[in-house]
This record gives C-alpha cells, sequence and structure tokens, in this order.
C-alpha cells in the first residue's frame, strides 16, 4: 500500500523527489499538535516536514517506534489554490482514509478504505451539504452535516449562541493577533462526553484555553456520535475551534468543525 501512497504523491507535486530536501523534526500530541521539547507524557507522534520547492511541503508522522502513521502534501495548484492531501494508515501499513481538500474555499471530498478498497467516501464544496456514500450504497446521500464526525446535538446556530452567552473572557485577554484555539472532545459511542482538553497548548493563554474548556463541558452530553463507513457508531474525537482577537467588532469567533483547517 505505501507504494502507492508514493506514486500519488509524486504524481500529484508534478516533480521529482530525487534532491533531498532539508527536513524539521516537530514533536506532537495524539490529536497531531506541536508540543514542547519538555514535554514527554504527551509526546505520541514525530512529524518529518520536507520543504519540496514551489511553497509545497510533504509531511510524514510517525509513531514513537517508527510506524508511519500520516503522510500530509500541501502545494499550491496552477489555479492559485492552495490544496492539501492527507492519508491516514492503521498499525499495519493499511490506509484507512484519504482526505484531499482546498484550503482556501470550503470543499474537500474523503475516501474511506477496508482492506484496500473505497468502502465509503464524502464530499463537499459548501458548509451546508455533506454527499455521503457508505458500503453497499449505490447512490450518494445528502446530509446536512458529515456524520462520520461527532456532531452538536441541534442547529450549528444553537452552538454558537451557547458559546457568546456562556464565554466569559475579560478583554485584557484579548491578544492583539489573532490565536487559534483547538478544545478536543471524545465523543463515545453512545453520545455521551468522556475527555475534554486542549489540543494545541503551545499555541495561546492557558487562562484563555480555560475558559474555552469551560463553555464546552457546559455544553454537556450534547452531541451525537460518530458513525464509521457501516453507519455503526464509535467513539472518536471532535476537535473544535475557536479564535480570540482583540480591537475588532467580533473578538471571540467560534467556526465550524470541518471548514476550519488545524
Amino acid at each position: 500500500m505505501r507504494w502507492i501512497l508514493i506514486v500519488i504523491l509524486t504524481f500529484l507535486l508534478g516533480q521529482s523527489f530525487a534532491q533531498e530536501a532539508p527536513e524539521t523534526l516537530v514533536r506532537l500530541n495524539r490529536h497531531y499538535f506541536e508540543i514542547a521539547p519538555e514535554d514527554t507524557i504527551n509526546h505520541v507522534y514525530n512529524k518529518l516536514v520536507s520543504p519540496l520547492g514551489n511553497s509545497a511541503r510533504l509531511e510524514r508522522i510517525y509513531t514513537l517506534d517508527q510506524r508511519l502513521r500520516r503522510v500530509i502534501l500541501t502545494k499550491h495548484t496552477r489555479y492559485e489554490d492552495l490544496d492539501r492531501v492527507t492519508e491516514q494508515f492503521d498499525d499495519y501499513g493499511n490506509l484507512e482514509w484519504r482526505r484531499a481538500e482546498s484550503l482556501l474555499v470550503p470543499k474537500f471530498s474523503t475516501q474511506y478504505f477496508f482492506d484496500g478498497q473505497v468502502v465509503a467516501q464524502v464530499l463537499s464544496d459548501n458548509r451546508h451539504l455533506f454527499h455521503i456514500t457508505r458500503n453497499g450504497e449505490n447512490k450518494a446521500t445528502a446530509k446536512p452535516v458529515n456524520d462520520f464526525d461527532p456532531q452538536f446535538n441541534g442547529l450549528k446556530k444553537d452552538w454558537y449562541e451557547f458559546v457568546s452567552k456562556n464565554i466569559k473572557l475579560s478583554t485584557k485577554l484579548y491578544p492583539e493577533k489573532a490565536e487559534d484555539y483547538w478544545i478536543a472532545v471524545l465523543v463515545s459511542e453512545h453520545g455521551l462526553v468522556e475527555k475534554i482538553e486542549w489540543a494545541n497548548p503551545m499555541d495561546g493563554n492557558p487562562k484563555v484555553a480555560k475558559q474555552y474548556l469551560r463553555v464546552v463541558e457546559l455544553w454537556g452530553n450534547n452531541f451525537s456520535p460518530a458513525l464509521d463507513h457501516y453507519g455503526r457508531p464509535l467513539t472518536k474525537w471532535l476537535l473544535i475551534p475557536f479564535t480570540v482577537k482583540g480591537r475588532t467588532r467580533y473578538p471571540v469567533q467560534v467556526f465550524d468543525p470541518e471548514f476550519y483547517y488545524p
């Protein structure tokens, strides 16, 4: 399966990998965010970042025992778009899923694999409609949410209004430059919250993150579980993005997890 990956990446890049590029090693937590060098407790992955020219880069993420877990290729297209292709592998080196997305406009497609074959996929080119196909289905079903991931119960605007009503953030904590905060929620197959964590601790103020954690905790078990490629509920992490910035009309912003990129 890995030789297929190499062929795909070479085709997408449209250039040879003959020349070696300088690589950067980055330590990651289980949510694939960078952590401090001294953080040994949350160290789960190592990422090798390789510049490939023309603003493209290749990222390979390994477990601590050197098993390839994820490969990410980011590149500009001839239409000045910025595209990213991500491939995820299991412990045995089998391809689990492949996601192709634009980082400039809200469109993506994700394919899910079993035994080397595509068994499900989701496509979307806007924020309101997802075309989902699962194993055995000949025709895609249009849905308002991507149910391969956990979802907020109710309408998205209910969540946005809930955050606006319950966030208690002092203006003294507003940064001059925008800061992104990702809150990770582990939603069980029964829709219950098992864990809540600040996923990107290198990128912000712990006092601000504490407020976002508090709001998510207040939301409670108001989630629907993710569904696998057979439509069965499963336990899965949901990453919820927030942004805070001072001197703006809307200093605290909440984004759609499906179309906001870590």
